[in-house]
């Protein structure tokens, strides 16, 4: 199935912006079809919504939109009826947002997302499965107050190293790059963040660049400066990523720096607080409809990001897919540590809790921070302590302080994020003030 797959995607690079389209509204009439009549979510929730009228990207905001919310209280309520149990495979994601969701996978539809990231991902940047590479990312490698290497661990299968990204620093840099050295890694994956954390750490400290062909990141947003670092340490082309758990929209930076919608995966809508569409560089929400999973349908799901189409839809890649660009609301800030590590991407730590409803860390000064929690049905302050464990274990020796309320502070544009750093968002600091009494 994986290499029928490939061999699709592998024709379908090169389709025109008419046939992609045509495509999705074929794969949008099959995919709302079995929502309304086979998912209870939403048999309910359209039963004054004419669903049938929905036959393009155009006819979408005939549908309300989806909140993470309600998937979350109950998510056996968006599976399709009659499947087996065993036919499925279960993912948890927390998000930028910190509130943990569980998103259902027909197993069967594996090799498909296999082959197409193969294609429209790795293959645009020139790199695949079959070259031996590093992995940067939230999983745990080691425990947190491990000091001394190694934090990286190899499988050997699959050439795959994965480091953590949780103790990247300049005394350790070495160390790593040492390990992609003697791993024979060509190519990276992970967070741009934890990846730009250590091409800097290593850059200070006179390490020789380290050659990869190419460095894949997503998860939390590229900055202009972290690209930089990036490609001057490993000395090849940084290119940005876009997707979620969910699966309902991805995007790839092309070798022109452009990012191109992959519309196998799911319709996209940036529309207004109005739910009106926005104009071309026009910043609005992100809303897309997955086409990928057939077990548990996400239509009209909002993202929590924000994007704009871009005014040049031409691009000279090559790639007649949608750009969009001015790509917002994936801004992860990070922890200081007393000792100066930078951690990110802490919002697996929530995961283990589903009886908190979301979560944010309140960094007020190096090695200390404040950890809120919005308790949830069924909500015991053990599940809180569970979650700040979990947090130490990954980063060490850290005072967390435990605080319960009733709601999570937003952002200016009306989001919330996981880990916000006072030194660095001086506009939140009152309200802050008046929460924590600082």
């Amino acid at each position: 199935a994986y290499t029928e797959w490939r061999q699709r995607y592998e024709t379908w690079k090169d389709w025109s912006r008419a046939e992609a389209e045509a495509w999705q509204e074929e794969q949008l009439r099959r995919i709302i079809t079995l929502a309304a009549t086979r998912v209870p979510y939403y048999r309910e929730r359209w039963k004054r919504v004419d669903w049938n009228a929905v036959h393009s990207a155009a006819d979408l905001p005939l549908l309300p939109c989806l909140e993470k919310q309600a998937i979350r209280q109950n998510e056996q309520a968006f599976l399709v009826e009659g499947l087996s149990p065993k036919s499925l495979w279960m993912d948890r994601t927390s998000g930028s947002t910190g509130t943990p969701l569980r998103i259902y996978w027909p197993l069967a539809m594996f090799p498909k997302w296999w082959a197409l990231t193969e294609v429209m991902v790795r293959g645009v940047a020139g790199v695949g499965q079959h070259m031996p590479r590093a992995m940067l990312g939230g999983r745990p490698i080691v425990k947190g107050d491990t000091s001394r290497p190694p934090y990286w661990r190899f499988n050997r299968r699959w050439q795959q190293l994965y480091l953590s990204s949780y103790h990247v620093s300049r005394d350790s840099a070495a160390g790593y790059v040492a390990a992609l050295r003697h791993y024979g890694s060509q190519w990276m994956t992970g967070y741009g963040s934890a990846i730009a954390a250590l091409a800097e750490s290593a850059l200070e400290t006179g390490i020789p660049p380290l050659p990869l062909q190419a460095v894949i990141v997503s998860g939390d947003t590229l900055f202009p400066g972290m690209r930089s670092s990036i490609e001057r340490f490993f000395q090849g082309k940084c290119f940005d990523h876009y997707g979620q758990s969910e699966g309902v929209c991805m995007a790839m930076e092309c070798p022109r720096g452009r990012m191109h919608l992959i519309p196998a995966t799911g319709v996209l809508e940036i529309i207004r607080e109005d739910g009106t569409p926005c104009a071309p560089g026009e910043v609005g929400e992100m809303v897309a409809t997955g086409l990928l999973n057939d077990a548990m349908p996400l239509i009209r799901y909002r993202l929590g990001d924000y994007a704009a189409w871009a005014r040049d839809q031409e691009c000279p890649c090559g790639n007649r897919q949608p750009v969009i660009t001015k790509l917002e609301g994936r801004v992860d800030d990070y922890l200081v540590t007393l000792d100066g590590r930078k951690i990110g991407r802490l919002s697996t730590a929530v995961k283990r809790s589903p009886t908190i409803h979301s979560a944010q860390i309140v960094q007020d000064r190096p090695g200390h921070a404040f950890l809120l929690v919005r308790p949830a049905e069924g909500y015991r302050f053990a599940d809180a302590l569970a979650v700040r464990d979990d947090i130490l274990e990954r980063i060490g020796v850290f005072d967390l302080e435990i605080v319960e309320v009733a709601e999570i502070p937003k952002t200016l544009r009306g989001k919330t994020v996981l880990v916000v750093r006072l030194a660095d968002r001086p506009q939140m600091r009152p309200r802050y003030a008046r929460l924590l009494k600082l």
